[in-house]
């Protein structure tokens, strides 16, 4: 695989077997400005962030209630709870990891049929066991894992009674405000007969999540910094002639070389995947090409120019590369989104580019834009977010004029520091010349 030499998979992957990515000092800190004692989470993106642990309904059953669940007790932090089938946490739970930390609740099958009853953890194996020397790692691993679970009394018959009791469990059976991201956890809840406040928390898991832990910023420079080099790659390959879908399709395999998984790839503003637009000689435009690694997204945009550029294009490419340059070095705690575009948008017009370049602060992480939002009759608009140290930004800088011969674009990551910003991966050229 070819892979740039400061890539450290196997360190990753062994910090997610011991934790969630999660900043925990952060999520306290938010439940308790939001007067939560804890959380109950079963989309599958925050039992990630939280355990570590991607459900398999994730993967092969999205947009079904979830099956699998993480709990957070604001006044017990790093003591975790897991509400999973016993077959799922066998099967899917215990691979790749051995955790001492994460308290678990077992049950048979989905649903909620009032039972609260709870029984032992059998010790008989989860699945039929043939010869002892035939078996893999895998399994011996799995059935260890499995076995330390016997004869606990947390196996119930359901999903909605095993809820109930990891939150009797965790002490977040009481008068107090609970968060939850799914309404199957609120039906559950009241079906039982909670005393406290159910409370959605979509936002607030946003919330959370602006503010980056050492794993996440390590997790986000590690997907960024393949990014960039998947992008570079087709950039330097493209030729008058190829069409965007064929370009998509290379984005793609460099970024699968990399070890990343492709989001999407921008060509000259066209994000269809259905776009056999070819690209022409003397054309100008952009790439904006978003992949992640376990999760976490990196997001790099460049302008190409194809020959040689009209004037129009080559001062657009100019003005978006100098207006993100007098961003990036105005960035720092405090700062308002609303006050980034206006800085970038006054640096262009001092210097005298004409050039319309829209100025985008947005956050990055287990998302392209990570962040929450303000609530309008349902749905959200994007608020003014004040940047904090630990925040994963980008700024997207493209030209919004047309009729110029293409378009142009700058963007890369950054974190927020305790002064100011620093990048999270190599800076490039701002053009790329083929």
């Amino acid at each position: 695989m070819r892979q740039t030499a400061d890539h450290d998979d196997e360190g990753l992957q062994a910090a997610l077997e011991r934790e969630g990515p999660m900043n925990l000092a952060r999520a306290i800190a938010v439940m308790e400005r939001h007067g939560l004692d804890g959380m109950v989470l079963g989309d599958p993106v925050n039992v990630f962030h939280a355990l570590g642990h991607w459900p398999q309904i994730g993967r092969t059953r999205m947009g079904q209630p979830p099956g699998t669940f993480a709990l957070i007790a604001r006044e017990r932090p790093g003591q975790w709870g897991l509400v999973t089938s016993r077959f799922l946490h066998h099967y899917s739970w215990a691979d790749g990891r051995d955790r001492g930390d994460v308290a678990v609740w077992l049950y048979t099958m989905l649903g909620d049929e009032g039972d609260e009853t709870a029984a032992a953890v059998p010790a008989t194996p989860v699945l039929p066991r043939g010869e002892e020397a035939s078996r893999t790692a895998a399994e011996v691993h799995r059935d260890a894992v499995s076995l330390r679970e016997a004869g606990a009394m947390t196996a119930l018959g359901d999903a909605g009674g095993a809820i109930v009791a990891a939150m009797r469990g965790l002490g977040l059976w009481g008068s107090g405000r609970i968060g939850f991201d799914h309404p199957v956890i609120a039906e559950v809840a009241a079906r039982h007969d909670h005393p406290g406040a159910m409370v959605q928390a979509n936002n607030i898991l946003r919330e959370i999540r602006l503010v980056k832990s050492p794993l996440e910023q390590a997790l986000m420079a590690r997907a960024a910094r393949a990014n960039v080099d998947a992008l570079n790659a087709v950039g330097h390959a493209i030729r008058a002639g190829a069409s965007h879908a064929e370009l998509q399709a290379l984005f793609r395999i460099e970024t699968a070389m990399q070890g990343n998984t492709a989001v999407f790839l921008n060509v000259d503003r066209v994000s269809s995947d259905l776009s056999r637009l070819k690209v022409a000689d003397g054309q100008t435009l952009m790439l904006d090409g978003v992949s992640q690694f376990l999760g976490y997204h990196g997001d790099f945009a460049r302008t190409v120019f194809i020959g040689e550029p009209t004037r129009a294009a080559a001062r657009a490419a100019q003005a978006a590369a100098f207006g993100w340059q007098a961003v990036r070095e105005q960035l720092r705690p405090g700062l308002r989104y609303s006050e980034i575009a206006a800085i970038g948008e006054t640096a262009i017009r001092k210097a005298g580019f004409e050039a319309a370049i829209g100025f985008g602060p947005h956050s990055v992480g287990l998302a392209h834009t990570d962040e929450p939002g303000e609530v309008h009759g349902g749905f959200w608009r994007k608020p003014d977010i004040v940047l904090e140290p630990g925040m994963i930004l980008s700024v997207d800088c493209p030209t919004l004029d047309t009729g110029i011969g293409g378009s142009a674009h700058c963007e890369d990551l950054v974190l927020i520091t305790e002064t100011g910003c620093e990048p999270i991966h190599p800076l490039h050229d701002p053009v790329i010349i083929v």
